[in-house]
């Protein structure tokens, strides 16, 4: 590997590897098309910057951890794209905006917020304020869908009981 062309390092992992990232990937999303749009994204930063496997040790482990953080920007870019349709833009600017409901709003979250420890912030934010779903959630914040489900629970129960 030592005297070997980069790009054929690079498609040596790609063979390796692709199973795997394609199989985890799946997990996480649920949706073939977007976990092979993933690794194509992946691997085309490493192509672009063939450095970055240079000092690789552990290549597998590298490259979850890269295709996690490829998987949460892939989501990122997605959700600007909800507002360049009109109808959730107009939607979003006639429903509950008026001061007074914005005030009462943000003061009950305030509120709430007061009540969570840093991590149960953290998940409320990401659910309620992001509408982030719970796979994105268990990803971003490397916590198991059952008890991200039941903090959750959790904190609607503590929520209503402090109104």
């Amino acid at each position: 590997m030592i005297n070997q062309n980069p790009f054929e390092v690079i498609e040596e992992i790609y063979e390796e590897h692709y199973t795997y990232l394609r199989n985890f990937l799946i997990g996480l999303t649920k949706s073939y098309d977007v976990a092979d749009d993933i690794i194509q994204e992946l691997f085309a930063k490493i192509l672009t910057d063939p450095s970055k496997i240079q000092e690789v040790t552990y290549m597998k482990s590298w490259l979850v951890k890269v295709a996690k953080n490829t998987l949460l920007d892939h989501y990122k870019k997605r959700k600007p794209a909800l507002f360049h349709d009109e109808s959730v833009i107009e939607s979003l600017l006639i429903d509950n905006q008026t001061p007074e409901s914005k005030a009462i709003i943000n003061s009950q979250i305030t509120t709430t917020l007061g009540y969570l420890s840093t991590s149960d912030k953290a998940i409320f934010l990401a659910k309620f304020h992001y509408g982030y779903d719970y796979q994105e959630i268990s990803t971003l914040l490397d916590i198991p869908i059952p008890t991200l489900k039941s903090k959750i629970f959790r904190m609607r129960k503590q929520m209503a009981k402090k109104r």
